[in-house]
């Protein structure tokens, strides 16, 4: 981004005019937002603009805000089944303008990678190159912005590119574009406290899935017994729910403690060790998919692009 005055506007060309050093490549602007007004249409449009493009190209890099970028990340990765090519996103913390921009190493790295990196989704970002549905934004203010914090890194980046390729996820299949998604999914955080009265508008609400965000390995509330209550009630409706961890790291196991077995016992499923980004996107993906409830739990417990590798 170079400031204009209208704020910041798009101009890679003329901030790294040595690109072709790396590769040929052609550009293409499909929008240009700031990340934080992206919606699943967006994502849709990417995924279709990529799809269109596969057989031509050898590697693709998208340039995407940091604030979303995990969630991008996440769709494309699940509607654009069995890559064979990389797909790369990356971004900068600080604009291309700024004398102390990241964005011309990151954009560098992120070609380079699209040339000889994974066929997979990933964030490149920070010298690290990170499976797309496993990483989420860690810092606001360091260049080293994303970690993936329950799958290894795919590579690392220095004076050198230095790829894992027994980390690399394999196509099961050909490829193929999935693009239908539902986004009537909520994501919703518990707090100590938090009464069950006040997720009930969830019974009324326009809504098909809920990523609940518990404590520890998936524990919810049982004071009252309100909460178990209330989760039964909302899956009898037709509703899924997934139960995700407020710890970054680990998974989630619904039958540890008796939290989490009321949570399983009132129609819940685990989401494992999916961060909440993936785990929301991959729920709108899955009930884009079907109608059925039994049907998006089937979908959603099985591993689609390496974004989860078991479930408990």
């Amino acid at each position: 981004m170079l400031r204009s005055r209208a704020g910041f506007a798009s101009d890679v060309h003329s901030g790294l005019p040595d690109l072709s050093r790396l590769a040929r490549f052609r550009t293409v602007t499909p929008f240009s937002l700031d990340s934080s007004s992206l919606t699943p249409d967006h994502w849709l449009v990417l995924a279709r603009v990529l799809a269109r493009a596969m057989p031509k190209w050898d590697g693709f890099v998208v340039t995407h805000g940091t604030d979303t970028m995990a969630y991008t990340a996440c769709a494309l990765s699940f509607l654009l089944e069995n890559l064979r090519k990389p797909v790369v996103l990356t971004g900068a913390q600080r604009p291309l303008s700024e004398v102390r921009s990241d964005a011309r190493s990151n954009f560098m790295d992120a070609l380079e990678v699209s040339t000889k990196g994974p066929p997979e989704v990933a964030i490149v970002f920070g010298g690290l190159v990170l499976r797309g549905n496993c990483a989420r934004k860690r810092s606001l203010v360091d260049y080293r912005a994303f970690e993936s914090p329950n799958a290894p890194a795919l590579g690392e980046i220095g004076t050198d590119l230095h790829l894992h390729p027994e980390q690399f996820r394999r196509p099961r299949g050909r490829f193929r574009l999935r693009d239908t998604i539902d986004p009537r999914v909520v994501h919703l955080k518990l707090a100590p406290g938090t009464p069950a009265s006040a997720l009930r508008g969830l019974l009324s609400a326009e809504i098909r899935g809920v990523v609940l965000e518990a404590f520890g390995a998936g524990n919810i509330p049982l004071l009252d017994g309100s909460m178990p209550e209330l989760l039964r009630e909302v899956t009898e409706r037709g509703i899924t729910v997934v139960i995700v961890s407020g710890s970054e790291h680990g998974a989630v196991d619904l039958s540890l403690y008796e939290g989490g077995r009321a949570a399983l016992a009132a129609g819940a499923i685990s989401g494992g060790s999916l961060t909440a980004e993936a785990a929301v996107v991959k729920l709108m993906v899955a009930l884009g998919r079907t109608q059925l409830r039994s049907e998006v739990e089937a979908l959603f417990t099985q591993d689609w692009a390496g974004e989860s590798a078991s479930y408990v």
